[in-house]
């Protein structure tokens, strides 16, 4: 069922609030997180993120269903994913009205999307949540990795049985775990810079919906249908 895109309002453009930034972050960590070392010396961690820059990336496809299906769509044409593994992911993100509840748009900057998301990764490292290392002091391997701990994962498994609609992003986490460049911020950084509608983007301004292109291309390779 085709849908038409509808401008966000100012607060999805802001990424919508602290509290629904936090939970896509526990979500992000929790599905995308790779499990931690026996001698990780965070304690309670249970899994790690590698760098804000790949958490930023993973936020923009959890975000953004039509740049995550597009990028599934390249997945399965190049052969590295199977129609069943994409296929109910790419109809639950472009049909119905999906691509307008979910979509939180981001702004680009001088390396790509970007949102502060400072205070939500303050919040939940408050409560114990998450957990944070500088890999290294300077350098090019100068960054911080992101910790889930355990209270984190009970918190957002407590959340996913009270609130069912949260399922939705557990879902898109899982899907952006189809692509491949998702593995590294800096492949994935790459990947987001393949779409001309991202890379034009001025400096400031919102990544614009690639929603009807998408879909259209969808309809052409029969994995969505009118």
């Amino acid at each position: 069922m085709p849908v038409v895109f509808m401008p966000p309002s100012d607060a999805r453009r802001r990424g919508g609030s602290t509290s629904q930034t936090a939970t896509r972050v526990l979500v992000l960590l929790d599905v995308l997180g790779t499990p931690v070392s026996p001698s990780c010396d965070v304690e309670d961690a249970v899994a790690v993120v590698s760098s804000l820059i790949r958490l930023q990336k993973l936020d923009f496809w959890l975000r953004n269903p039509d740049y995550l299906a597009d990028e599934l769509l390249t997945e399965f044409e190049q052969g590295l994913v199977s129609f069943d593994q994409i296929q109910p992911h790419v109809v639950r993100m472009l049909d119905g009205d999906a691509p307008y509840l979910h979509t939180y748009p981001m702004e680009r900057y001088i390396y790509g999307a970007y949102e502060f998301i400072d205070d939500a990764l303050a919040v939940l490292k408050l409560y114990e949540q998450i957990e944070h290392r500088r890999a290294a002091d300077s350098g090019a391997l100068s960054r911080r990795d992101y910790f889930l701990l355990q209270k984190g994962r009970d918190t957002i498994a407590a959340m996913r049985a009270d609130i069912p609609e949260l399922d939705w992003y557990v879902q898109q986490a899982t899907a952006i775990g189809l692509v491949a460049d998702a593995a590294m911020g800096a492949t994935a950084k790459r990947r987001q810079y393949l779409q001309s509608e991202y890379v034009d983007t001025a400096h400031g301004d919102v990544i614009p919906s690639i929603l009807i292109r998408v879909r259209s291309r969808a309809l052409a390779l029969k994995v969505v249908v009118d």
